[in-house]
């Protein structure tokens, strides 16, 4: 295999974390080869030492560990949804505030011990390293060296394509040349192409307690309305001003601002299938960056809304303008999924 830039020819290991899972499923790892080919590196799975090790040029090698780790984050959450496996993991903080999961061996060496009501046990980190597992203080000492830890279980509505991650909410930024980031952008584009002068970022929210609350809704819609229809669930827009993103992000959306803007349809929460509209709310910052949610919304059956009406008609879930509007009256009804800024 050639590389365009010798000088930036390099080798990088990742470690199999789940070596088993991967075994078991040749066909992800026919696909992760096919992936790594295309980009002209070359990729060896060493199931023996539990490493993957990749050959390319410095970018395409780094792309290509980020989808492995990608994709063993995805098979983990397939075979707990199928009941295959257990849920739980064990992580621990690293230098730069980021969260690592320990391997499965570890995780399930302090699992153990964490069940047996323990306040504390020693163990080999994977570093070979004897380290103290304070599960009091929930933390790994080693020496002077003190790391945060936490324990986490994968909840079986997580989506597959979320991160795993300890936090109960955590905001993570898409890659500009995925498929998740491109789809997302080419639908706001449809109305707002050439009305913005700078595209910066999307950020997916994962906040496990009101995505459970959606689906749990959702679950009804889809009894209620049919799979065919996905139970009438519609990504939206909603745009706002900076200072109301993080109370949205952690709390969900709140009808009880209604009149902020205006409540002509209805005296809920407003969203539109027109980005451009939703433009028209998101406020700029002192930076002249403005933002705006796409969103997760069950609209289940719709009736044209008026300014007094706090709720829609008995038979009917929302209200709408007859166009591209509609008005949600129930917090668990709507989910925050990304946050677009742009300029």
């Amino acid at each position: 295999m050639e590389c365009d830039n010798h000088e930036d020819y390099i080798e990088k290991i990742c470690t199999l974390q789940y070596d088993v899972l991967l075994k078991d499923n040749q066909s992800a790892i026919n696909e992760y080869v096919d992936f790594c080919s295309t980009r002209q590196i070359l990729s060896i799975f060493d199931f023996n030492n539990k490493q993957l090790r990749l050959f390319g040029s410095s970018i395409s090698t780094k792309e290509a560990e980020k989808r492995f780790f990608d994709l063993q984050n995805e098979l983990l959450i397939e075979n707990i949804k199928a009941r295959k496996i257990d849920g739980i993991l064990w992580w621990y903080e690293t230098w730069d505030a980021t969260w690592q999961q320990y391997n499965a061996e570890i995780t399930a060496d302090i699992e153990h011990h964490y069940n047996t009501n323990v306040s504390s046990v020693i163990i080999l980190n994977e570093l070979g390293e004897q380290v103290k597992i304070d599960f009091h203080k929930l933390e790994e000492i080693y020496g002077t060296r003190i790391k945060r830890i936490r324990r986490s279980k994968i909840d079986e509505l997580q989506p597959i394509y979320w991160k795993l991650t300890p936090l109960n909410i955590e905001q993570f930024l898409l890659d500009s040349e995925s498929t998740e980031y491109l789809w997302i952008k080419d639908d706001f584009d449809k109305k707002m192409k050439g009305l913005y002068t700078r595209f910066i970022t999307i950020e997916r929210i994962q906040n496990m307690r009101l995505f459970k609350q959606f689906s749990i809704l959702h679950e009804e819609y889809l009894t209620k309305y049919g799979k065919i229809d996905n139970g009438t669930m519609r990504f939206l827009y909603h745009g706002c001003p900076e200072s109301a993103t993080r109370k949205i992000i952690e709390r969900g959306f709140n009808r009880s601002y209604c009149g902020v803007n205006g409540c002509v349809y209805g005296r809920g929460v407003y969203f539109s299938t027109d980005s451009s509209f939703s433009d028209k709310y998101a406020n700029p910052n002192e930076k002249k960056e403005k933002r705006m949610f796409y969103s997760r919304v069950l609209l289940g059956r719709s009736m044209i809304g008026n300014s007094t009406m706090c709720e829609p008609a008995d038979g009917y879930d929302t209200t709408t303008n007859g166009t591209h509007i509609f008005v949600c009256y129930y917090d668990s009804q709507c989910y925050p999924e990304y946050l677009l800024t742009y300029m």
